[in-house]
C-alpha cells in the first residue's frame, strides 16, 4: 500500500470539513470579525490548507514571518525561550489565529509555535494578503512602520504572562496595536475657548481597545470643532479607520461649508472613494463647533450626546448613520444656542444607559471644573451598576458655557 503523502493528508484534512464550516472559524477570528461572506471567501481564496503532526514546529522563535495561521482543526502552543525549560504562553485552538504580524513586515517571530495535536490550519502568505489590501498604499505603509513597534511590545508583553492564566496573544496584541496608533492620533493640549470650559477624555495608553479617540480642529470660519470618534468594527484596523476619518475632517474644513453636516457630507463621500474593501470600514463620529453662546451638532453612528441645562433639563442630540455606511448618505446639523452653564456632552463609546448616568452625575456636580466632572462621569461609567465592566472608561467631551449668552433655546434642526 502506497504511504500518505503531505500533500494527500492536508488534502484528506481540507476535504473533511465543509467550506462553510472553514469560514465560521474565519468568523472567529478577532482580524476577520465583522466581514461579509464574500471577503471571507477572498480569503479563503488566497490561504493555504497546511497539515501539522502532533509536536510538529510550525515555526521557531527569532524567525522571520511570512505567513499568518488560522487554526480550523487542532491546537497550538506558543512557547518562549527562557533560562531553562521554554515557558508556556498559551495553547490556541480552533477558530484562534496567529502570526498575524508577518501580514505587514517580517518581523521575527516573538514566539515559538508547535502543534499539540493533528493540526490542520489555514495558512495566508503576505504577499497574498498586501495584494488584497490593493497593493502598496500610505495606509499600508503606516501600518507596516507601527507593526515594527508593535512587534517590540509584544516581547515585552510576552515575557510578563502568567502561566496559571494566560492571555490570549493574538488578541492582546491587536489591542496593543490600536493604541499605538490611536496614542499619536490624539491631540497634545485641549485648547482654551473664550466663553466656554472644555474637557476631553480618553482610556489611558494600557486600557481599551484603541478604537476611539477625540479630536479638535478649527472650520473655515473660525469655529473651533471638539469630536469624538469610534471605528464600527474592532479589529486591526481599528485606529488606523480613526486616522482616515481624522484626516478628511480636518482636510474638508479647510474649505467653507454652510453646515457641520455639509462637512460631515464631504468627509462620508471622500471617504467611500477611496474604500479598500477589508481596510475600510465605517466610523461612529460626533462633532459640536462654537461661537459665541451658539453650538452646532452633527451625529453619525453610535455616539451618545445631550445638553443639559442647568436646572437639570435634558436634550439629547440625534445622529444618522456612521460615515462610511451609507455612500449617498447627507448629514444634517442641530444649531441651539447655549446659555450660562449648559453643557454639551458627547460619548464615543458609552453605554445605553450612559445618558441617564451622565445625567445624574453631571447635575451633582454641577459647580465642579468640565475636567473634575468629567473625570467623576467617566469613573461611574466605568463601574458595573452602570452597566461598564469595572475596568473601562469612555471616551467623551464635555463642553460648559461660562458667560450668559445673547440667545438661547431649545435645541431645533437647521433650516436656515
Amino acid at each position: 500500500m502506497m504511504e500518505e503523502t503531505s500533500a494527500d493528508a492536508e488534502k484528506g484534512a481540507a476535504e473533511s470539513l465543509s467550506r462553510e464550516q472553514v469560514s465560521a472559524k474565519l468568523r472567529e477570528v478577532a482580524l476577520f470579525r465583522g466581514l461579509e461572506s464574500a471577503d471571507l471567501d477572498r480569503i479563503l481564496e488566497i490561504s493555504d490548507p497546511v497539515l501539522y503532526e502532533e509536536g510538529e514546529v510550525v515555526f521557531e522563535e527569532g524567525e522571520r514571518g511570512d505567513h499568518f495561521f488560522i487554526i480550523v482543526q487542532g491546537a497550538i502552543e506558543l512557547r518562549k525561550a527562557g533560562g531553562g525549560e521554554p515557558k508556556r504562553l498559551a495553547v490556541l485552538r480552533a477558530g484562534q489565529a496567529f502570526g498575524e504580524m508577518a501580514l505587514l513586515n517580517q518581523t521575527p517571530r516573538s514566539a515559538s509555535a508547535v502543534a499539540v495535536d493533528r493540526t490542520y490550519m489555514l495558512s495566508v502568505s503576505r504577499p497574498a494578503f498586501r495584494q488584497i489590501l490593493g497593493g502598496d498604499s500610505l495606509a499600508l505603509r503606516l501600518l507596516k512602520n507601527l507593526s515594527r513597534s508593535l512587534w517590540a511590545t509584544s516581547v515585552r508583553l510576552a515575557a510578563k504572562q502568567d502561566e496559571r492564566a494566560p492571555p490570549d496573544p493574538p488578541h492582546q496584541a491587536l489591542a496593543e496595536f490600536n493604541r499605538l496608533l490611536r496614542a499619536r492620533l490624539l491631540p497634545r493640549v485641549t485648547p482654551r475657548v473664550t466663553g466656554y470650559d472644555i474637557s476631553a477624555s480618553t482610556p489611558p495608553p494600557k486600557h481599551g481597545d484603541g478604537a476611539a479617540s477625540w479630536d479638535w480642529f478649527v472650520l473655515a470660519d473660525g469655529r473651533p470643532v471638539f469630536a469624538v470618534l469610534r471605528a464600527v468594527r474592532g479589529d486591526i484596523f481599528s485606529a488606523q479607520r480613526l486616522a482616515a476619518v481624522r484626516l478628511l475632517l480636518r482636510g474638508a474644513s479647510d474649505e467653507r461649508h454652510p453646515t457641520l453636516g455639509a462637512l460631515f457630507t464631504t468627509v462620508n463621500r471622500n471617504l467611500r472613494g477611496g474604500w479598500i474593501e477589508g481596510l475600510s470600514g465605517p466610523v461612529a463620529c460626533g462633532a459640536v463647533a462654537l461661537a459665541d453662546g451658539v453650538a452646532e451638532w452633527v451625529g453619525a453612528g453610535d455616539v451618545r450626546a445631550a445638553v443639559l441645562a442647568p436646572r437639570g433639563r435634558r436634550e439629547d442630540l440625534p445622529s444618522a448613520p456612521a460615515i462610511g455606511e451609507d455612500a449617498d448618505r447627507e448629514y444634517e446639523s442641530t444649531v441651539f444656542g447655549l446659555g450660562d452653564g449648559h453643557r454639551i456632552l458627547s460619548l464615543a463609546d458609552g453605554t445605553a444607559r450612559a445618558l441617564d448616568v451622565a445625567e445624574e452625575v453631571l447635575n451633582g456636580a454641577s459647580r465642579s471644573s468640565a475636567r473634575a466632572a468629567l473625570m467623576q462621569l467617566t469613573a461611574r461609567l466605568a463601574s458595573r451598576d452602570a452597566g461598564g465592566n469595572g475596568g473601562h472608561s469612555v471616551t467623551a467631551t464635555l463642553i460648559v458655557r461660562t458667560e450668559p449668552a445673547p440667545t438661547a433655546g431649545r435645541p431645533g434642526r437647521n433650516g436656515a
